[in-house]
């Protein structure tokens, strides 16, 4: 009777200690899901559980795309009538006695264009175009530097000033380019040495000078938003300095730079005055910018 019951106990036991991993397992399973469990305790509540779960659903992926072209469209918009107007300028009848002083300017440099340059000694050619070089970049780092401090100190003039220099470079670029494409200048010390136009130089033309055009470009739209006499002696003295140093380094003939010098300050002039009819859309989009940037800058003393 005692072995019997002592066999059944021990069955007993044998049953119990099985159920045991299954237990925790379903404790865990309890424990890890609890909303599972409250679907299964109350089927009732599911829709409930899923209503409040949607206004913590992310928003939907094609946003940030459609306003990243809308951006993207509205600038394309604005260099466009930017272009537009600076093809259209010289044609205006108030302009015609500046086009004929521009063009007799730069028919005469043209004429002396070989004589100039060659009298320039050969071993100073190296210096000034380290020197064309730094002023360019100088003048630009300048402008980005008022932009940045604009952004991170939330002064909108400054940030206007950066967003208008950013945008008379663009159309800057995008004039040289198409004048160099056209014009297909010889540089000087290539070819015969000439520097014949239209004479299938589309990569690498003469005429205007790039550094002359951006430099003077820059200056011009920063001294034309601040009207500070240091700071106008600094920007178009490091554009006269890139004018002058472009010849003195046998990278360009005196028209190649007059000529990109003269552009450049007008665009710069041009943009600078521009009407601030969409200053409420840059300052939003500058927020933006501030934000992001903000977001991946941890400024502080550990």
């Amino acid at each position: 009777m005692m072995i019997r019951f002592r066999a059944r106990c021990i069955g007993s036991f044998r049953k119990l200690r099985s159920l045991i991993p299954v237990s925790l397992l379903a404790s865990v399973i309890t424990l890890a899901s609890p909303g599972l469990m409250a679907q299964d305790a109350s089927p009732t509540s599911q829709p409930a559980a899923s209503n409040a779960m949607l206004p913590d659903a992310p928003p939907p992926a094609d946003v940030p795309s459609e306003s990243f072209i809308g951006t993207v469209g509205a600038a394309g918009k604005t260099i466009g009538q930017d272009e537009w107007h600076l093809l259209k300028a010289p044609f205006h009848q108030k302009a015609i006695v500046w086009d004929a002083l521009f063009l007799g300017a730069t028919g005469v440099l043209i004429a002396n264009d070989e004589s100039v340059l060659y009298a320039i000694p050969t071993q100073w050619h190296s210096t000034n175009r380290e020197i064309s070089n730094g002023a360019l970049y100088g003048t630009a780092a300048l402008a980005g530097g008022i932009y940045l401090t604009g952004l991170f100190t939330e002064n909108e003039h400054s940030q206007e000033v950066g967003i208008r220099t950013a945008e008379a470079t663009i159309d800057s670029v995008i004039l040289y380019a198409a004048m160099k494409g056209i014009f297909q200048r010889q540089r000087p010390y290539t070819g015969p040495g000439e520097g014949k136009f239209f004479a299938g130089n589309w990569s690498n033309g003469s005429f205007p000078s790039g550094h002359a055009m951006f430099t003077w470009t820059i200056a011009s739209t920063v001294a034309h938003q601040y009207h500070s006499i240091p700071l106008d002696i600094l920007l178009y003295g490091m554009a006269g300095t890139v004018t002058t140093t472009r010849v003195l380094a046998g990278q360009h003939f005196p028209s190649d730079v007059f000529v990109g010098s003269v552009l450049g300050y007008l665009i710069g002039d041009y943009v600078a005055h521009k009407p601030q009819e969409i200053r409420g859309i840059r300052a939003s989009k500058v927020q933006k910018v501030r934000n992001a940037l903000l977001e991946h800058v941890d400024i502080g003393v550990e």
